[in-house]
């Protein structure tokens, strides 16, 4: 399974049933800052929740169709970042991501989806990486704009969170972008 140090305080690990806890206290700790974003983010998030989201995400692994990790930060969890599909047919993923309220502001989550789509491009191969996110959440925003991704548009409603519809913004990057972006 996809892991990697980032840096000495940043680590991306591989999703793990014995941090289902550590993962549901930061969810319900964090309830107020991921609930206007994430629909899975309700009072009732549970352990059993944190379970059965890891649970999926090793299936998902095993099936080569995409992970979740954890985000570590000085060795708390921090958060979680993945693909949350890769359709090897079009070589393309999307990346979805979660950064808990006290951990953001540090790059955390820009130097993750850095190493999500280096991966996606050297290991993996694939052709283009695909980020959505709501179109009010600037924070979320703001890490496939400083990576240099492509705005490609707004899909109207696309997203169902608690009680609305919520319209997404789209972001590419396609290989031959991103390597010649870094090789500057």
């Amino acid at each position: 399974m996809f892991s990697r140090r980032i840096d000495d305080d940043l680590e991306l690990r591989p999703v793990d049933e014995r941090l289902a806890e550590e993962l549901t206290g930061l969810v319900r700790r964090d309830l107020a800052h991921l609930r206007p974003w994430m629909p899975w983010a309700t009072e009732r998030y549970s352990v059993e929740d944190a379970r059965e989201f890891i649970r999926r995400q090793l299936r998902q692994y095993a099936e080569d169709m995409g992970f979740a990790t954890l985000i570590f930060f000085r060795g708390r969890v921090a958060g979680s970042i993945g693909y949350n599909n890769i359709d090897w047919s079009n070589r393309k993923t999307d990346i979805g991501y979660w950064l808990g309220a006290d951990f953001q502001g540090r790059g955390l989550m820009t130097r993750s989806c850095r190493a999500l789509v280096e991966h996606a491009f050297k290991e993996l191969r694939l052709n283009r990486v695909e980020i959505y996110c709501a179109v009010e959440n600037v924070r979320s925003r703001r890490i496939p704009e400083r990576l240099g991704f492509t705005q490609e548009g707004t899909h109207r409603q696309a997203e169902w969170v608690h009680d609305h519809f919520k319209d997404l913004v789209s972001y590419s990057m396609l290989a031959r972008e991103w390597k010649s972006q870094n090789e500057k």
